[in-house]
Protein backbone atom coordinates (compact mmCIF):
# COMPACT_ATOMS: atom_id res chain seq x y z
CA UNK A 1 0.00 0.00 0.00
CA UNK A 2 1.45 2.91 -0.93
CA UNK A 3 0.62 6.20 1.49
CA UNK A 4 0.31 9.83 -0.28
CA UNK A 5 -1.38 12.54 1.33
CA UNK A 6 -3.74 15.10 -0.30
CA UNK A 7 -2.48 18.40 -1.53
CA UNK A 8 -3.76 21.53 -0.22
CA UNK A 9 -5.06 21.93 -3.55
CA UNK A 10 -7.34 18.79 -3.81
CA UNK A 11 -8.45 19.38 0.09
CA UNK A 12 -9.70 22.96 -0.71
CA UNK A 13 -11.39 21.51 -3.77
CA UNK A 14 -13.08 18.55 -1.76
CA UNK A 15 -13.85 21.50 0.94
CA UNK A 16 -15.24 23.40 -2.24
CA UNK A 17 -17.31 20.28 -3.50
CA UNK A 18 -18.69 19.67 0.47
CA UNK A 19 -19.66 23.53 0.81
CA UNK A 20 -22.28 23.10 -2.43
CA UNK A 21 -23.56 20.11 -1.68
CA UNK A 22 -24.31 21.27 1.96
CA UNK A 23 -26.27 23.89 -0.12
CA UNK A 24 -28.17 21.11 -2.68
CA UNK A 25 -28.40 19.44 1.15
CA UNK A 26 -30.44 22.48 2.26
CA UNK A 27 -32.34 23.42 -0.79
CA UNK A 28 -33.32 19.49 -0.84
CA UNK A 29 -34.43 19.09 2.73
CA UNK A 30 -36.24 22.52 2.72
CA UNK A 31 -34.44 24.05 5.91
CA UNK A 32 -37.37 26.66 5.81
CA UNK A 33 -40.85 25.10 4.91
CA UNK A 34 -42.48 23.46 7.28
CA UNK A 35 -44.62 21.24 4.85
CA UNK A 36 -43.01 17.17 4.57
CA UNK A 37 -40.68 15.76 2.18
CA UNK A 38 -41.53 14.36 -0.99
CA UNK A 39 -40.02 10.52 -2.04
CA UNK A 40 -37.66 12.44 -4.39
CA UNK A 41 -36.52 15.42 -2.03
CA UNK A 42 -35.99 11.86 0.27
CA UNK A 43 -34.08 10.35 -1.80
CA UNK A 44 -32.27 13.08 -3.40
CA UNK A 45 -30.88 13.66 0.45
CA UNK A 46 -29.95 10.33 0.67
CA UNK A 47 -27.57 10.55 -2.46
CA UNK A 48 -26.26 13.85 -1.63
CA UNK A 49 -25.49 12.56 1.89
CA UNK A 50 -23.39 9.40 0.16
CA UNK A 51 -21.54 11.93 -2.31
CA UNK A 52 -20.26 14.11 0.99
CA UNK A 53 -19.78 10.99 3.08
CA UNK A 54 -17.35 9.46 0.02
CA UNK A 55 -15.61 12.64 0.05
CA UNK A 56 -15.28 12.86 3.37
CA UNK A 57 -13.52 9.45 3.50
CA UNK A 58 -11.68 9.07 0.24
CA UNK A 59 -9.55 12.73 0.70
CA UNK A 60 -9.79 13.74 4.43
CA UNK A 61 -9.86 10.24 5.65
CA UNK A 62 -7.26 9.47 2.98
CA UNK A 63 -9.13 5.88 2.08
CA UNK A 64 -8.68 6.51 -1.10
CA UNK A 65 -4.94 5.14 -0.72
CA UNK A 66 -6.35 2.03 1.03
CA UNK A 67 -6.70 -1.52 -0.61
CA UNK A 68 -9.58 -2.13 -3.28
CA UNK A 69 -11.03 -4.19 -0.23
CA UNK A 70 -11.31 -2.06 2.25
CA UNK A 71 -12.90 1.01 -0.79
CA UNK A 72 -15.54 -1.64 -1.52
CA UNK A 73 -16.34 -2.36 1.92
CA UNK A 74 -16.72 1.23 3.46
CA UNK A 75 -18.73 1.67 -0.14
CA UNK A 76 -21.07 -1.42 0.74
CA UNK A 77 -20.94 -0.57 4.46
CA UNK A 78 -22.41 3.43 3.52
CA UNK A 79 -24.78 2.32 1.05
CA UNK A 80 -25.96 -0.06 2.96
CA UNK A 81 -26.86 2.21 6.04
CA UNK A 82 -27.84 5.06 4.06
CA UNK A 83 -30.25 2.74 2.04
CA UNK A 84 -31.96 1.85 5.70
CA UNK A 85 -32.38 5.39 6.51
CA UNK A 86 -33.82 6.27 3.24
CA UNK A 87 -36.16 3.39 3.39
CA UNK A 88 -37.19 4.45 6.82
CA UNK A 89 -38.07 7.63 5.93
CA UNK A 90 -39.75 6.80 3.05
CA UNK A 91 -42.21 4.15 5.26
CA UNK A 92 -42.92 6.53 7.70
CA UNK A 93 -43.88 9.49 5.18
Amino acid sequence: MEFKNPSTRILLLCWLALMILTVGTMLSGRVTSETALSSGLIISLGIITWFKSMLILRYYLNLRTASRGWNRAFNSYLFVVLGIVTLIFLLGK
